[in-house]
């Protein structure tokens, strides 16, 4: 049964696991409720009540703590501390919708996600409740329903490593460009120096700001390099081939160049404003050399990447 067909809903194991995290928690619920045969959809039902159950419970606890330090009652003292939390409630949110995004594809192509620790918990809790559940090998190493490849196990082993690696690769590059998305064109006022200064027994923490207005002028050429870097690296997700992810990586890495290049272009810093001179004196340099020590490594990833897409072509 668990290689054909779901015993509670007669679709196929690959659909019905699929379906374990269409709607998170919710419909992992429904499915540990109604499958009685089929272990590995009763088990990616369980991994999805696990995973997205505890997203569901931190992305409320750090929404309401945002909103609550931002309450006009704090006369602003905890407005650092809630945008703090408001970052972290996006941060865990986007790192949400990019895990059930890749569940919800892995699973419909037969490949299996053991996430780290919410799968060792969702085995614990069928082995708690009596439920059977599949051997962990074959969660481990074999696709839904399918056969063990023909390797050894230390190949398996090291294959199934290396696609996971890549996996929470693009999962944490999603997940920072989304963080710069929300930061440079939403809160681009916070990306400053801070000093604490005490006057009168009273403590305040000063922000000097770091961009100036023409930052407006690279905001588009940033905004389409992140958007690319997102859907590019989920793309990667739902078609993890070598070949597909040489030519994103080169795409993406011609859009971060032009990003460099934009910056320092435009420069859109000014850090005269900053109490500190010796800071204010050096910062400008250093930021032209990181700039095109980003501009450098961008070139010569583009030129690696490229080799290997030649490469890898030529021997198929």
């Amino acid at each position: 049964m668990d290689r054909d067909k779901s015993g509670g809903t007669g679709l196929e194991t690959h659909v019905a696991s699929t379906l374990a995290y269409l709607g998170g928690w919710v419909s992992g619920l429904i499915l540990v409720l109604l499958e009685k045969s089929n272990r590995v959809v009763r088990f990616h039902a369980m991994q999805s009540i696990v995973t997205f159950g505890f997203l569901h419970i931190i992305i409320i606890v750090l929404g309401s703590m945002g909103s609550l330090l931002s309450l006009a009652a704090w006369q602003g003292m905890t407005l650092p501390i809630s945008l703090v939390f408001t970052i972290l409630w996006a941060l865990v949110l986007a790192f949400a919708i990019v895990l059930w995004i890749l569940l919800l594809l892995r699973s419909y192509h037969k490949q299996q996600v053991l996430v780290p620790l919410a799968g060792d918990i969702a085995f614990w809790l069928m082995e708690r409740f009596g439920l059977d559940a599949p051997e962990r090998d074959a969660m481990a190493f074999q696709g839904l329903g399918g056969e063990l490849p023909h390797h050894d196990e230390r190949h398996r082993a090291r294959m199934q490593d290396s696609a996971m690696g890549r996996a929470i690769g693009s999962i944490a590059v999603i997940i920072w460009s989304l963080f710069l998305f929300v930061v440079f064109n939403f809160f681009s006022d916070y990306i400053a120096f801070y000093n604490s200064t005490s006057q009168g027994g009273v403590t305040q923490l000063l922000r000097y700001p770091i961009f100036t207005a023409e930052l407006s002028r690279v905001l588009p050429v940033l905004n389409v390099a992140l958007g690319l870097n997102i859907f590019g690296h989920l793309a990667a997700l739902a078609w993890n081939r070598y070949l597909l992810r040489q030519i994103i990586e080169v795409v993406l890495h011609v859009m971060g160049l032009a990003v460099a290049i934009t910056f320092l272009k435009v420069f859109p810093f000014d850090y005269s404003g900053l109490p500190i001179e010796a800071l204010a004196a050096i910062l400008p340099t250093v930021t032209m050399g990181v700039l095109v020590l980003a501009i450098i490594g961008n070139v010569v990833e583009i030129v690696v990447r490229l080799v290997r897409f030649v490469t890898a072509l030529s021997v198929r």
